[in-house]
């Protein structure tokens, strides 16, 4: 059964605390094989994932939502790391504004000679864009409204399809691994004279999404995007007061749960949490009576599947 592992490694807003860091987010996909991908990574990402017992090795393409410090100050020191660490497969960079990389990066010289790939994300547009894509799942990116150019990410399991052998016995079709799998491949065949649809035979399971915001206020795009999401990995800054018309352009928990509710989210993990808001207690007070809420800690860990 493949699995979506979701490890929570930096939760705070702007300014880390002694109990929450910058904001970063790991993720692992695993199968057959497995796919680990890493959204932002503020500083000190790269001990965070030491601590949670993550492999930074592992990670081949790192997801930047926007140039703000708290979301990005982290990488010079992770591929620092993993250069003197040996590696030696090439990293894959996505972010807006993508050549902002290379000015980060150029401050010091790393200890590594493997190659960085950089790929530009869009920051324009009403529409999600596919910005990776694998026979299993696809990531995709749509511009947010942070006052600078953001972006959040959805990662999206693809549909799996299984042959039905109830079906198969009902129609008095033959047991052959072969012919079920040309059918899956090309969606129609034709088994002793007979024309057979996938869909008449198949099984269909709804694949997973996992959507991370990034630092947005709510707006069109990211209502759009999270809709049916099984996860929703939310900036919510503001706890005690409304998001909207605020100048730093984050949002806020009411009109989080107007979105998540209205578009059908399954569980939302709030997350980039103002360092005023020190009571954990009080926080999940708060969302008590809303079931599929969740209040983000450090090195929270969340499986879907």
């Amino acid at each position: 059964m493949s699995k979506f592992k979701i490890t929570i490694l930096g939760t705070t807003a702007a300014v880390p605390t002694a109990q929450r860091a910058h904001s970063s987010l790991h993720i692992s996909y695993k199968d057959e094989q497995e796919s680990c991908f890493l959204f932002d990574c503020g500083e000190g990402t790269q001990r965070q994932l030491i601590t949670a017992r993550v492999s930074m090795m592992k990670i081949d393409n790192i997801f930047i939502t926007h140039w703000h410090g708290d979301h990005c100050l982290g990488l010079p020191g992770l591929i620092d790391t993993m250069g003197f660490e040996g590696r030696e497969e090439p990293l894959t960079i996505y972010a807006p504004e993508v050549k902002k990389v290379k000015r980060l990066l150029s401050f010091c010289h790393s200890a590594g000679k493997f190659k960085i790939n950089l790929r530009k994300v869009p920051i324009k547009g009403k529409k999600p864009v596919k910005i990776f894509k694998t026979e299993r799942f696809e990531i995709s990116s749509i511009p947010v409204k942070h006052g600078m150019p953001a972006v959040a990410y959805a990662v999206i399991e693809h549909d799996k399809v299984s042959i039905d052998t109830e079906k198969i016995e009902k129609l008095n079709l033959p047991q052959n691994d072969k012919l079920y799998k040309k059918l899956k491949a090309k969606g129609k065949v034709r088994i002793k004279g007979v024309l057979v649809k996938l869909e008449d035979v198949s099984l269909k399971k709804k694949g997973k999404k996992i959507v991370y915001s990034g630092d947005t206020e709510i707006c069109d795009n990211l209502i759009s995007l999270v809709e049916n999401a099984d996860l929703l990995v939310q900036d919510c800054t503001y706890f005690d007061t409304q998001g909207t018309g605020k100048p730093y352009k984050h949002a806020s928990l009411p009109e989080i749960m107007e979105m998540s509710c209205n578009k059908h989210v399954k569980r939302t993990v709030l997350t980039h949490i103002s360092r005023k808001y020190h009571d954990v207690a009080w926080l999940k007070n708060l969302i008590k009576n809303y079931p599929g809420f969740d209040i983000a800690e450090d090195f929270m860990e969340i499986s879907v599947t």
